[in-house]
């Protein structure tokens, strides 16, 4: 089964897709220090930086799946009610999966993205343009920590077949603990008493709830976090934190990446920042969700 991967980014979709067995054959995205990111991990992809929305999609290898994770920063709640030009180009970039649907033709495609895509006011119309060319849509929801990442990612899978057919997502055991993914020997530890008024305020709250190591978030109201919990949402924001006992730091890139289901030895180049790394990694599809989705298509196919 041979793979395209469109908004590759930190390469999440294709070390999914290849642990299922598919061979991405080509990748593109925008940034061009996700490409190299991308590039360093699986080398045996073509890969393509430009802007998707201008892509000439006649230039691509022959495949059969066509895997997708376009913007989804437009589509959240707080962005809905209030229309703003960046969120609507942002928006925009989904009609690239149709554009290069029409022209390749592939077999199946799976789209990745937030549930609020649903509330898109054009998502009826972007559904039905892929019912025009042949494919039959389901949609699934997904929950990271259901196959094996800790962490409770809520993503919305859109799926299209070229027949009706059941796709069967199976569930990978209980919930994984976050606390194994710790690093307590590595990162920048601080003293509570260093932090920020409200941060201190928060930090002492969590671990009244959780014991004196715990992990915490830097939102107001925030409640903490229990080490054998998964972690919440992992974003683009660097806003997770690890309490022992007296001293709190950050989260490593390396729990961070953990936290999303990238294996230890994945890496990024050395010119990327830790904002950039936590970037790629919050807007990443977990490689253990995308491995369970992407095995259940091939199956249905």
């Amino acid at each position: 089964m041979r793979a395209v991967d469109l908004f590759a980014g930190w390469g999440g979709f294709t070390e999914g897709a290849t642990a299922a067995g598919a061979q991405v054959v080509y990748a593109a995205n925008h940034w061009p220090l996700a490409v190299e990111a991308h590039r360093a991990n699986h080398p045996e992809a073509e890969h393509v930086c430009q802007d998707l929305r201008q892509a000439d999609w006649g230039t691509l290898p022959d495949y059969d799946l066509l895997l997708a994770s376009p913007a989804c920063q437009g589509h959240s709640q707080a962005s809905q009610p209030r229309r703003r030009r960046y969120h609507d180009n942002l928006r925009a970039t989904a009609w690239s999966v149709v554009d290069c649907a029409d022209v390749t033709q592939p077999q199946a495609l799976i789209v990745e993205n937030v549930p609020d895509f649903r509330r898109w006011r054009l998502y009826p119309i972007w559904r039905l343009a892929l019912e025009a060319l042949g494919y039959e849509l389901r949609e699934l929801r997904v929950l990271a920590s259901h196959h094996g990442v800790p962490q409770r990612r809520d993503r919305l899978f859109v799926i299209g077949l070229r027949r009706a057919a059941t796709v069967e997502l199976r569930r990978r055991g209980p919930e994984p603990a976050f606390g194994p993914c710790i690093e307590w020997d590595k990162g920048r530890w601080r003293p509570i008493t260093k932090a920020q008024p409200g941060a201190q305020r928060r930090i002492i709250a969590a671990q009244e709830r959780h014991g004196e190591r715990c992990i915490v978030q830097h939102v107001t109201g925030h409640k903490g976090l229990a080490l054998s919990e998964p972690l919440r949402t992992v974003t683009g924001a660097d806003q997770w934190a690890v309490v022992d006992g007296s001293r709190y730091r950050p989260l490593t890139i390396r729990e961070n990446a953990r936290a999303m289901g990238f294996r230890d030895d994945y890496h990024w180049p050395a010119t990327a920042t830790r904002g950039d790394t936590i970037t790629g990694l919050g807007n990443a599809v977990p490689p253990p969700v995308a491995r369970d989705v992407v095995q259940a298509v091939m199956e249905a196919m």
